[in-house]
């Protein structure tokens, strides 16, 4: 994603660029003025996802840069050192998605967090649920013009059919008056399934009634618009809603997740392990539990220091994430010890697997002092069900013990 910086300000333009490659790791181009912009826009054509524009430019004065950029059809936030009237011609542009006042360090930030929403949106699903397929095609529109993903639902029940399917919708965008399930009904459906911290709520609605908009917040929603809402006040719910549900999931992350790796933590694990050992037991299905561990980890350490040690562990945990797939749990249980839960897999399976994984290990290197090193990994499994997921793991570090016994680059299973 390229951003397009037009500004005769070079210390605004500056503290652009610098703050959107330094925060959010996007490549910015800068121009400081409508024929630097347009040289730039020849030479990269079809580059830029968006443009940051400003309203008075030397050699254009007046917004005329607005209206060039809308020939290349780029999504634009213009930058003003003034406030325009909300009938001010360059409102009328399809492709103006904010304007933001240049009041100071605060519309830097604000900027830069508008940048980081539009660049995330790439990755959120909205569904509109709407009877009316005029509105919803409005909705669906408007979405598409901050890089929302966008999916629509003419009924409740169609909506409650999808949401199931689709694991990257964020928002709901529910209108109220709609034939058989209405919109507080599937609200209170909703709220059944899913918390309001996983998936916003935002319901909309051409009555004037307050009373209606008591209702949808009691039962579940997030937020509520009126059907005459402006572009600007239905970008601005939308980042709001959208930015409170990941930071919910940034910090359910946090508290699940090993900080260096990203792999999850041990607690998790164990939790987790937990109902899929019960659901094992219950249902007599397959399940291992492997224990893997780098080969004289300490001895590395010792050799090359710590940091080269955790380049080691970091190496292992991506590894391990690209080899296991979504039927299993990888974990970092500290130091170079990990740990993964593993369904429905037969021994003779997961022989072959050790022997695929040992070998990718092998054939990886850790770049130590510009010499490249190879490392190995032991691997200790249990397959039986015993009578906990505990001594399951037990077993496992049993096996990975008299593995190590052997020698490096050797696995044991317990069966």
């Amino acid at each position: 994603m390229s951003i397009l910086i037009v500004d005769d300000s070079k210390t605004i333009t500056n503290s652009l660029k610098y703050s959107i490659e330094s925060k959010l790791g996007l490549k910015v181009y800068t121009a400081f003025s409508m024929k630097e912009c347009a040289d730039l826009i020849l030479k990269h054509k079809g580059k830029f996802t968006l443009a940051l524009l400003d309203y008075n430019l030397p050699d254009a004065q007046n917004g005329e840069i607005i209206t060039f950029i809308k020939k290349f059809k780029i999504p634009t936030i213009l930058l003003t050192g003034s406030v325009l009237s909300k009938d001010h011609e360059v409102f009328k542009n399809d492709n103006l998605i904010d304007y933001i006042i240049k009041n100071g360090s605060y519309a830097i930030d604000y900027t830069v967090s508008v940048v980081k929403r539009f660049s995330a949106n790439d990755k959120v699903e909205v569904l509109v649920v709407d009877d009316s397929k005029t509105f919803a095609f409005k909705m669906e529109q408007l979405c598409k013009k901050y890089n929302l993903k966008t999916i629509v639902a003419h009924s409740g029940e169609r909506a409650l059919e999808l949401l199931p399917q689709r694991a990257d919708i964020k928002l709901i965008l529910v209108d109220y008056m709609m034939p058989g399930m209405d919109g507080l009904q599937l609200t209170q459906e909703l709220r059944k399934k899913y918390k309001k911290d996983e998936v916003a709520i935002i319901a909309l609605s051409g009555t004037s009634e307050k009373e209606i908009v008591a209702s949808f917040l009691k039962y579940g929603a997030n937020d509520f618009l009126y059907k005459d809402f402006s572009d600007e006040e239905f970008f601005a719910r939308v980042n709001n809603n959208l930015d409170v549900v990941e930071l919910f999931s940034h910090t359910q992350d946090k508290a699940k997740k090993d900080y260096m790796t990203g792999l999850f933590n041990k607690a998790y694990f164990l939790n987790e392990a937990k109902v899929l050992y019960e659901r094992a037991y219950e249902k007599k299905e397959l399940l291992a539990v492997i224990i893997i561990e780098i080969d004289e980890f300490n001895v590395l350490c010792d050799s090359y220091g710590h940091d080269i040690g955790d380049d080691a562990i970091k190496m292992i945990s991506k590894i391990l994430t690209s080899y296991f797939n979504e039927d299993s749990i990888v974990a970092r249980f500290g130091s170079d010890q990990f740990c993964v839960i593993l369904k429905n897999r037969p021994y003779a399976e997961l022989t072959q697997m050790f022997d695929e994984l040992q070998e990718i290990v092998k054939s990886s290197t850790l770049m130590i002092n510009n010499i490249q090193h190879n490392i190995s990994i032991s691997i200790g499994a249990n397959v039986n069900l015993l009578q906990s997921v505990e001594d399951m793991m037990e077993s496992a570090d049993d096996a990975l013990f008299k593995a190590q016994q052997n020698g490096k680059d050797q696995y044991k299973i317990n069966s």
